[in-house]
């Protein structure tokens, strides 16, 4: 029987990894959905054919620019992935990699990091998207980056922009398969609950200290999870 299934790109000693699981779980819907670590799992066609979907997420520690032969590995494998046609969402690493892997640029520019709550916005497309559609022309969502995508590759369409960082969502033309830089799994506790554990490796005290209290101030984004229970309706029927 297939299974819904997170691709982590996470360590899989870290302990976010395991909170990633129970946020894409619970924002999505599907209880039943597995792990497998990027790092340690082999990424190849009896994976593809094992999985009903596929989500993939966030990575602490990691760069889609890193050379590592696992990075290397889910690059390629998410071009699989998209020729297969088996429905898939990647969220911040899983966006910059997908992007990265059709043939778009990811650059690292620490100045430009998001990381709290920030204002995202349809176009023309999202607007008409059947998994943003449903939501407001600007919306509140959760992100935590420093690598951005600073240009889509051919053959996707942008649905959303940010202030900051212009590309912020897209769908890949073709294939059931969207991604995201904000990461739609997180709400405002969870992404304290992940910063609190990452917050040496992203910053200095000071600007720690700045993070903290404007993600205090920030707002909750429950909207922005109606997407991955939508995208798990259609391609995940109870």
């Amino acid at each position: 029987m297939k299974r819904p299934t997170l691709i982590s790109l996470r360590d899989p000693h870290d302990p976010m990894a395991e909170q990633e699981l129970r946020c894409f779980r619970d924002s999505a819907g599907l209880p039943s959905l597995v792990k497998v670590h990027a790092a340690d799992t082999p990424l190849d066609q009896e994976l593809i054919e094992s999985a009903s979907l596929f989500f993939f997420g966030g990575s602490g520690a990691y760069s889609v620019l890193d050379t590592h032969s696992w990075v290397r590995n889910m690059l390629d494998f998410l071009v699989q992935v998209v020729d297969a046609k088996v429905p898939a969402w990647a969220s911040c690493f899983g966006f910059q990699g997908l992007a990265l892997a059709l043939g778009g640029e990811v650059n690292r520019d620490d100045a430009r990091q998001e990381l709290g709550a920030f204002p995202i916005h349809l176009n023309k497309a999202g607007r008409h998207d059947p998994l943003f559609g449903e939501l407001p022309d600007s919306f509140f969502a959760q992100l935590g980056h420093h690598d951005h995508v600073d240009r889509l590759p051919s053959g996707v369409t942008l649905l959303c922009t940010g202030e900051k960082i212009r590309n912020q969502a897209f769908k890949v033309d073709g294939a059931p398969f969207w991604a995201s830089q904000f990461h739609p799994e997180l709400r405002k506790a969870t992404t304290m609950e992940r910063w609190n554990y990452y917050r040496e490796h992203y910053s200095d005290p000071e600007s720690a200290a700045i993070i903290d209290a404007d993600m205090a101030a920030a707002p909750d984004t429950p909207e922005v999870q109606t997407v991955l229970a939508r995208f798990a309706r259609m391609y995940a029927p109870r």
